[in-house]
């Protein structure tokens, strides 16, 4: 899927199977310093590992930028995590995924500089045969360029909250809404508004679109961003 969404699925991948998700996104950001950033494949590989458990590994994406900058490319970081499953109910399932990033991307433009360490709870209910809800409430050591342009970490709590139609012909509609405590070094908080259609295409195969945008100005700035996305379970 594409990487914009926040919201952290609970399930994880079967033991003994293994799942690839990649896509891209492009990314206008208006305001002072504005530009446009497009960013892929966005892979992320998930591989079972146990029952109700799985590896994640983020490999580098590829990113072009004219966002503050005349035309600049590079590679972003890497990253390395794990998801369980830790119990479920008829309607209800819930868990956590830790991840940590590692600043290996082109510098100074595509990498956070420093490492940085996510912790998730996440949670998924079910409404009734249609409609679901699912959210996130991560704990993150982040890290970026503060008012200096010195690299700086800083800590985000981010909690999402996503609602899901299932529709026929395996079909999904979901809207997302996200909350950054801080957006950076010293920043304040910023939203994140994210709508997302998906369709299943026999077992193994998943079609991602996704638009989304910052309702509130950070920094002079705000953004939206158009997004595409394929899963593979194998």
């Amino acid at each position: 899927m594409t990487r914009p969404t926040v919201t952290t699925s609970t399930c994880t991948v079967r033991d003994g199977h293994a799942l690839l998700e990649t896509g891209y996104t492009n990314t206008t950001i208006t305001g002072s310093g504005g530009g446009n950033a497009v960013t892929y494949p966005q892979a992320l590989l998930r591989i079972g590992i146990a029952q109700h458990a799985d590896l994640e590994i983020t490999p580098p994406s590829f990113d072009r930028t004219t966002a503050g900058t005349a035309l600049a490319t590079g590679w972003s970081d890497t990253g390395i995590g794990a998801k369980w499953e830790l119990g479920y109910t008829q309607s209800a399932v819930w868990g956590v995924n830790v991840q940590a990033t590692f600043p290996s991307g082109s510098p100074p433009l595509f990498t956070a500089g420093h490492t940085q360490y996510t912790a998730n709870a996440n949670w998924g209910y079910t409404l009734n045969s249609v409609f679901a809800l699912a959210g996130t409430v991560g704990f993150n050591w982040l890290a970026g360029a503060n008012a200096n342009g010195t690299t700086q970490n800083y800590f985000a709590l981010i909690p999402t909250l996503n609602l899901t139609a299932g529709l026929p012909n395996s079909q999904q509609l979901g809207v997302e809404y996200a909350y950054f405590s801080h957006a950076g070094p010293s920043l304040p908080s910023k939203g994140l508004v994210d709508f997302e259609y998906q369709r299943d295409f026999g077992p193994h195969q998943q079609l991602d679109l996704e638009y989304g945008f910052q309702p509130n100005v950070v920094n002079g700035q705000k953004l939206h961003y158009l997004g595409a996305g394929l899963s593979f379970m194998y």
